[in-house]
This record gives structure tokens, sequence and C-alpha cells, in this order.
């Protein structure tokens, strides 16, 4: 009996809504998604996240179709109800963003890099442009769905396990759900899942914790930012006694003190006064609502809605409540005879009401479902603005009542309860008075087509064009396996979009350490033609600490052999290739040996190659190994002397390698053994080996010239026409972790040779940036080699496999065809074993061949400029109208908001097409800028005064993140003077710009 006299009270409290906890009818729990409340029934919640494809007028009207007919087996008789809930918190973006970029500063710091003047702008700027948006789904399940034998059953079943409990009437108590019901309940919340997932839509059951956290702050917006990081104490939960409250807990009478405290005691902690009629004061907030009282005339999607609230001059923080009860017509019966009777009264309205009552009758069962069908709205703001909520109410109320020609009441007799009515969850009453119906049109009302994301959180920061928060983590066990593609003209943000990742991924968490122990970048690799990356490069090296700015290089390549780089340079210690690096050099050699204007090698020339290739590792390891000779390096020559090795006449390089190393010293150690390597020009003299030259020496071409002849010839030129490849390597990368290479100054595209010369180049930069992305610890096991190198080497790749690695080409355009792409697709297949994220962008889709648009797992579309361009991706991909509406609307950045990017990712939870904006900061796209104008002027006021003053110099002055007006307006001047522009005119400018900020900034 105790428990039944706990509902008891419970239900009175509820009646009378003496308290303001007196309006929450949930009791307790009966399993992890469940709760139960105190007239029986069970209630679940969902985050409904929305759309995973764009949700535009087609698509949203299938959605509706599909739910309409899946949800009427549930709501075509009494028994179930829905409720949908959207809020929007101004308040609750600042949190969000605060939450990630505190986490993405901890990374920061972690990796050494101090970009405080960057994350500080985030947090400023990100939150004026969000809404704070939360959207959820409640499920109630009523006991009147049990039949009269399930209902007397399952109550004396309860009624025999609570004889041996004693009383807790202030307390939860477990096990006190009908076991019916609860399978009902469940089955229709598996139901409502898989249904919305069937139409696309987002829907995520909710624990009891975490919708407690939810519904907590609901009721006081000051938790809402909270989230999930307050937990409520449950059944099952391990819980505290408390003192005894009153005599009865004292004498043991009643054990409410040593179980979990009732819910509503839980959720409702602060103090609540009514202000007024209208507003309601609930701890440090004040609110005020209001009920729809006619619904709209005309069906308009809740996102026009949403625009409109957002349109209004003040940011409004708001919430709606919509619910649909099954029996569409139970409480309508005295409406309708009341019109019938009274037609000759007023001919006009009720008679307007009796048909629509005829049409919804005709609808219910036949082709649609009848609801009844509630809303109601609140807003609230702090508690020393009631002239603002006032405010924000009536621009609410006009917004809504505009949104389909909505009739609202804010005269409902108890403002609290009229506020309570769109809370989440904690009742399914409503001082909204019900209407009858459709469930078509009430499901086209309801708050279900909002874009969703398949990330909470994430380095890189995007929205949507109406302010949802859209985070992107790259890498994340989210994708399949992470390979972009970006596409785009110029001018469109493309190149911004890449460094905007590459900067997301150099800011995401990793768990690999140096070996002092300190956190290390991410290895991020890039290959372009032209200096887009120099500003991201910039941005990393100068945040680190002096000691460590080697780590982040930025070289735009000369075809000299001061830039050289040794194709045949191995991992170290190695006197041999690893497989894919021998696989490397063949494709490579095979390259050069292809005649120009030709796709393919000359017949023979890969087998020759491959042979020429093993002979000179073999040859260069044993009896030809090359002699140490003093000069060759001073650097070498002087950690030589400082480790006392012992040198003579016949000391060889590679033994000058392994003494180092046994001394500690790695980093001379890789030097020393760039020149004990094969280099191009040694490969002529090892194919004139015999074992090397026997099995071609019939082979002619198609000139009839003897395929060795042939060879050697072609390697001649590559050695005249690539002295970058032809010489020991030349500059250090070993440390870098942030790569650029900028390939502009070799390559070419003029000429038979330019497409040969250009994968030549690309590939070349290929293996230099990522050569031990692809080391593989079972085959390092299986060398020939000291156990000292195997632990070096083992130790590298366990770093790597802890940490993201990424390889980008941007301008793919550019990359010749012939080898290299070849090269990128088998890149491409293994990446995901690898752990290695593939970046590649252009600016058309057909630029990408058809194995790389099979692969890729994101497009990332920034324009298609074409109609014929839109209408063939959106067939390929089976894009729908608004995917390919909005791919038009793509023209470029947008002043002001940022520029619109159309991204498609295939991951785990299914595919998502989304519109949205990424819209960086003037300090961030002063940093990441790659207008060639914007970039000289940041290099000149990098120099002058250090990059973040000078970027903050930047932000200020031009906050659009571009100078290009400006210098344009002042080269038309010298124009109109009749002065020449030219590349010195335009340099005079660009340092006349550069002075006069620098003098702004002395003044201010």
């Amino acid at each position: 009996m105790g428990l039944f006299d706990g509902l008891a009270a419970f239900a009175a409290r509820s009646v009378l809504k003496s308290s303001l906890d007196g309006y929450c009818r949930l009791v307790t729990t009966e399993d992890e998604h469940s709760f139960v409340s105190d007239d029986g029934s069970l209630s679940s919640v969902f985050a409904l996240d929305g759309f995973r494809s764009i949700p535009g007028g087609p698509e949203v009207s299938v959605a509706v179709e599909h739910l309409r007919i899946a949800l009427s087996a549930y709501l075509s008789t009494p028994g179930h109800s829905i409720q949908l809930w959207f809020g929007h918190a101004p308040d609750l973006a600042k949190s969000d963003i605060e939450t990630i970029v505190r986490t993405t500063g901890k990374t920061a710091a972690d990796s050494g890099l101090d970009l405080v003047d960057l994350l500080s702008e985030r947090r400023a700027l990100l939150p004026k442009k969000l809404s704070g948006e939360r959207s959820y789904l409640v499920l109630w399940s009523r006991p009147s769905l049990m039949s009269k034998a399930e209902r007397k059953d399952d109550t004396a079943e309860l009624r025999e396990t609570l004889k041996s409990r004693k009383p807790a009437t202030s307390a939860q108590q477990p096990g006190i759900g009908f076991q019916s019901l609860l399978t009902r309940h469940v089955s229709v919340g598996d139901a409502l899942v898989r249904e919305f997932s069937n139409t696309g839509i987002v829907l995520e059951r909710l624990t009891t914790h975490e919708a407690l956290s939810v519904m907590r702050g609901v009721i006081n917006p000051d938790f809402m930012a909270e989230g999930r990081a307050w937990k409520g104490v449950l059944p099952g939960d391990k819980v505290r006694a408390r003192m005894p409250a009153n005599d009865r807990e004292l004498r043991r009478g009643d054990i409410s003190n040593l179980l979990w405290p009732i819910i509503s005691r839980q959720l409702m902690t602060d103090h609540c006064e009514v202000i007024d009629q209208h507003t309601v004061e609930i701890g440090n907030h004040v609110a005020s609502g209001f009920d729809i009282t006619l619904g709209p005339e005309i069906v308009v999607e809740f996102n026009a809605l949403i625009r409109r609230i957002l349109e209004a001059e003040d940011k409004i923080a708001w919430r709606c409540s919509m619910s649909f009860d099954s029996g569409g017509f139970q409480g309508q019966v005295f409406k309708e005879q009341y019109a019938g009777l009274f037609t000759w009264t007023a001919a006009i309205s009720n008679g307007r009401i009796r048909r629509a009552f005829e049409q919804l009758r005709q609808w219910d069962g036949a082709g649609d479902t009848v609801i009844r069908w509630r809303a109601s709205f609140a807003a609230w703001a702090p508690k020393d603005e009631v002239k603002a909520l006032r405010r924000h109410v009536s621009t609410l109320r006009r917004t809504v009542e505009r949104w389909g020609n909505c009739q609202t009441d804010a005269l409902v007799g108890d403002p609290l309860e009229c506020i309570m009515s769109s809370s989440l969850g904690i009742t399914s009453a409503s001082t909204a008075p019900a209407a009858s119906a459709s469930m078509g049109e009430a499901l086209a009302l309801a708050p279900i087509a909002r874009p969703a994301s398949p990330w909470p959180s994430g380095a890189v920061l995007l929205r949507t064009r109406d302010g949802k928060l859209w985070p992107y983590q790259p890498g994340s066990s989210e994708q399949l396996a992470s390979v972009d593609v970006i596409v785009g003209t110029p001018g469109s943000g493309k190149s911004v979009l890449m460094n905007t990742i590459n900067l997301g991924v150099a800011l995401s968490r990793q768990t690999g350490r140096s070996e002092t122990g300190e956190g290390l970048l991410p290895r991020i690799s890039i290959i372009d033609i032209g200096p887009s990356s120099s500003g991201l490069i910039s941005l990393i090296r100068d945040a680190l600490p002096v000691h460590r700015r080697h780590e982040a290089v930025y070289h735009r390549l000369k075809m000299d052999d001061r830039y050289a780089v040794n194709p045949f340079d191995t991992q170290l210690g190695l006197r041999k290739p690893v497989a894919h690096e021998r696989a490397y050099l063949i494709n490579l050699i095979s390259l050069i040996c292809t005649p120009d204007g030709e796709d393919a090698p000359l017949d023979g020339i890969t087998q020759m190659a491959a042979a020429t290739i093993d002979a000179a590792y073999e040859s260069f390891a044993g009896n030809k190994a090359k002699r140490y000779r003093k000069g060759e390096s001073y650097e070498i020559d002087d950690a030589i002397a400082k480790a006392g090795i012992e040198i003579d006449a016949e000391t060889t390089w590679w033994e000058i390698t392994d003494a180092l190393f046994d001394k500690g010293r790695a980093h001379e150690a890789a030097l020393a053994q760039r020149l004990a390597v094969p280099v191009l020009g040694d490969l002529i003299s090892v194919s004139n080996e015999p074992t090397v030259k026997e099995p071609f020496k019939e082979m002619r071409t198609k000139t009839s010239e003897g395929l060795l002849t042939a060879f050697q010839r072609m390697m001649t030129s590559a050695i005249r026409d690539f002295p970058i490849l032809a010489k020991p390597t030349r500059f250090d990368l070993s440390n870098a972790r942030v790569i650029a290479f900028d390939l502009a100054d070799v390559t070419s595209t003029a000429g038979p040779q330019a497409r040969r010369q250009t994968a030549i180049m690309y590939m070349m930069a290929r293996q230099a940036v990522t050569s031990d992305f692809w080391l593989n610890a079972d085959e390092l096991r299986g060398l020939p080699i000291s156990t000292d190198y195997r632990d070096f080497h083992l130790r590298r790749v366990e770093n790597n496999r802890k940490m993201p690695k990424r390889l980008c080409f941007d301008e793919y355009h550019l990359t010749g065809g012939l080898g290299i792409r070849d090269q990128v697709v088998q890149d491409v297949r293994v990446g995901r074993k690898a752990g290695v994220q593939i970046s590649l962008a252009s600016q058309l889709l057909d630029d990408f061949d058809s194995s790389i648009q099979e692969l890729a797992t994101s497009f990332w579309f920034c324009n298609v400029p074409s109609e014929q361009s839109r209408r063939a991706i959106c067939e390929r991909y089976g894009l729908g109208p608004s995917a390919r509406e909005a791919m038009a609307n793509l023209r470029g950045p947008i002043q002001g908001e940022g520029a619109p990017v159309l991204a498609m990712m295939y991951l785990r939870s299914g595919t998502y097409v989304q519109m949205l904006m990424n819209e960086p900061g003037p300090i961030e796209l002063w940093a990441l800028s790659t207008t060639a104008e914007d970039a000289a002027l940041r290099q000149i006021l990098y120099d002058r005064l250090g990059s973040k003053t000078a970027r903050q110099l930047l932000a200020k002055r031009f906050p659009s993140g571009s100078a290009k007006r400006a210098l344009e307006r002042r080269l038309a001047e010298l124009e109109d003077r009749g002065e020449a522009v030219d590349d010195r005119a335009r340099d005079d400018v660009l340092k006349s710009l550069a002075d006069e900020l620098i003098k702004e900034m002395g003044e201010a």
C-alpha cells in the first residue's frame, strides 16, 4: 500500500499544482530508456537531429507521406501520444562553441601550437552566427492500450511485488511499470527509430539519464549548456542515504530517505514566482508563453517559421512543443454538434467548421489519419530583462501568426501552466486547445525537416545557412574511409576549404608522442601548383616553439640540384627499398622512359627498370658501396669527429651511417645515408652489367633502336632535364611533419613534354612527403636488419598508427595523368588500412578518374558552373531536386556569410548531403588566404611585425579577409595618372599599403 499512497500524493500534487514540481508527472524509470508517470503511462525521449540530406519541399513531402503511413498504425486509435519539441537558445550556441574550442585549444597546446588569437576569434564570432538549436521527440504510451485482462493481471502481479516493500512516499521505486504496456511501448519506440531512419531522418533514443539532463535544461536554461554533464539519480544508480525528513522516516516506517529522490524534485530545484498574467520567473530567468488556438489555414513548413524568427532584429530564445494525440475526434464531438446546431447564427464560420469536420471524417482511415493537434510556444530571457522578454514574445507571436495564418492566445489562466506546456517530456498535458487535424498536414508543420549533423563536435566548424552548428571531424570513426574530393573553379573557396580542413586535422586529437613524451603534430603532406598552402604552413610554423619550427615547411621547388630529392632514398638503415618504395621507383623510371606524347613506356622498359633498380641497390650495398670522402658534408664530418668514429680509406658511407646510428645520432645517420644510396645516374652504369642487360639485349623499339640503348639515352636525358632528381637529397624533411611542396616552377603546361614532366614531378613529390606513411610493421619485422634499426622503425610505425596522416593534391587537373594517377588510385585503395586520409581538389568533377569518383567517401562542391554538369552529378549520385537547386546557387563566397559548399558524405550511419557555410573569422581567413595579392601583403607584414600582430592588423583593417579591392583601386589610380602598371608597380603598391597599415597601428 505504501507505493500507492505515494502515487496518490504525487497525483494530488500534480492536480493542485501547488508547487513547480507539481507539473512533472514522472515518478520513476522502468528500463534504460523508459519513464513511468503517475497514471502508469510510459514515456521515452528521442533526439531528433533532422534529415541526412537537404530537406527541400519534394524530399519533405515524400518523408511526410512515408511517416504518415507508418505512424497511422499507432495513432489511429487512442493510447499513444507524440510530442515534437524544438528550441533556439543563443546562449547554448555560445556554450557549444566554448566546449569545442576548449577541446581544440587543449589539443593545440598539447601539440605545442600557440593559436590563442585564432581560437579566441572563434569564441567571439561564431556564436553570433549560430542559433543554439535542439530538437526532440517524446513518445507516450498510456495504460488504455492494455486489454482489461492484461491490466488486471499486471496490477495483481504488481501488488504482490509491493507487499514485501516498505512505504516510500517521496522517493522512486523501481519495477512499477506495467509489463504488457512496456512491451508495446518499446516496440513502438523501435518502430519510430526505424521508420524515421527509412525516411532519411536521424532519430536517436536517449537513455533516461540523458533525457533527464535535457529536461532540466529546458525547465531552467541555466542548465541547458551543461548538456549531459549533469546526471540525475535513478533506480540502479548508487545513492547516498539522506537524513530522515520526518518522524515516519526516522522510525523507518517510510524509507524514502534511503532510496532515489523523486524525479520532479531533481528537475525542478529553482524558485518560481508568477510576476504577472503573462510572465513567470524561474531561477535566473523570466519566461512567457502562448498557445496556438487556431491552426494554420495553409500548410507552411516549420523551416519557414525558423527563417522568419531569425530575421528579427533581436536574437530570441524560444521553444515550441507540438503534440500529436491519437483519437482525432475525441473531445470534438460537442464542437461538431454545436457547429451544426447554430449554423444559422454564424452561417459562414460555423458552416466552414462543419465542412471541415466532414472533410476530416472522409480522410480518417481513407488515405490519412485524423489526430488531435496542439501547439504551445514560450520565450525566455535573463530575469533582469523583462522588457526584452516582452518584446521577444511579441515578435514571436506576430511571426507565428503569420506562419500559415494562425491565431494565438497568451491569456490562458495560469501563466506557469502555459509555459510548462512547452516543456519537454515531463507531462503530456497542455493548455493549448486540441484541434482535429490530418496527420499528413500535422507532420508537414512539424520541426522534422532540419539538417542533421553526424558529429556532435569536431575540429572543423561549419554551419548551415540558418545557423545550425555543423561540426566536422576529418578522419573520424564515423567515416568508412577518408577520401575527399573538393570541386570548385577559381574564386569559389576551394583552396580555403582545403586549408580549413587541413588546419582541422592539425588540431585533431591523437595519441602519438615524441621520444621525450611531448605531443606531436599529425602528418599533413600537401602537393600543389601555386602558393595556396603557404598561409597554412606559416600559421602552423609560427605557432610552434622556435626549436620546433622545422616541423612545418613550405618549399617552392626549383628545377636545379639545390632542391634535389633523390628518389632512391630508403628508410634509415635499409639497404634496399621496401615494397611500396620499389613499386614507386619502377613506376617513376618507366614514366621517365615514356616517349613524349605517349601514354605508356616502351615495351620491356618496365621490366628493365625493375632489374636495374634491384641491381643498383645490391651493388651499392655490397662490393661497390660508395666510399666516404671527407668534405662532402661538413655536418657529417663534424658528427664523426664528435662521436669519435674511426675511419680509413676503405670506410663506406653505409658504415658511417651505421656507426652514427649506433652513437644515437639518427639525424646525422640519415644525412650520411643520402650519400650511400644510388642516384639516377648510377642506373646507366648498372644497366651495363651482364646480369641486367642479358635478358634485354635482343629487344628493339619500334624505331629499331636497341632497348638498352634507348633506356640509357632516356636516362641521360632525364639527368639533364631533371636535375632535381639526379643528385643526393639536399634539403632535410626527416623531422618535418606538416609539409607543402609547390610545384609551380618544376611543372609545365605547354609543349610535348608537359604531361610527362608534370606527372614525374607529382610522383617525386608524393614519394618525398609520404615515404613513411605506408610502412608496414609485419614487413619491417621480416627484413634482414639489426634489432636496433627494426625497433627504431617499429616505434615510428606505432606513432604513425596513433595519429592522423593526410595527403593532399590541389589543382589535381594539372597532374598530367600518366603514372601518377594510377599511383593516387592505389593510395586511395590502401589508404584506409594505412590510416591515410586522401584529399584531392580540382576545378571540375570530370577532372577525377572514374575510379577516384567511385572510391571517394566525401564530395565538397564549392561550385558547379554548368547546368549540364549539375544534371550529370545529380543523376550519377542520386541527388534530389533540392540538392540540384542548392548546387545551382553555389556562386562563391558571400559577403558577411562565408563560402557555401554542398557536402556529400558516405558515412557508417548513412549518406549525408547538406548545404553548409565555411566562414572563418577575419584572423583565420587572413591566415589561410590563397589570393596572390593577399598572400604577398601578408608575407610583408609577417616579416616586419610577426605573424600574430600582422594577422590582427589585417583583420582589423580588412575584416572581409582580403585587401584585393583596395590594391586594385590603387593600381587603377596609377593607370589614371598614365603610369605603367607592371610587377614593380604592384610591388610598390603592396609595400606602400603595408607601410600605411604599420603607421596606423603606431598611431592607434
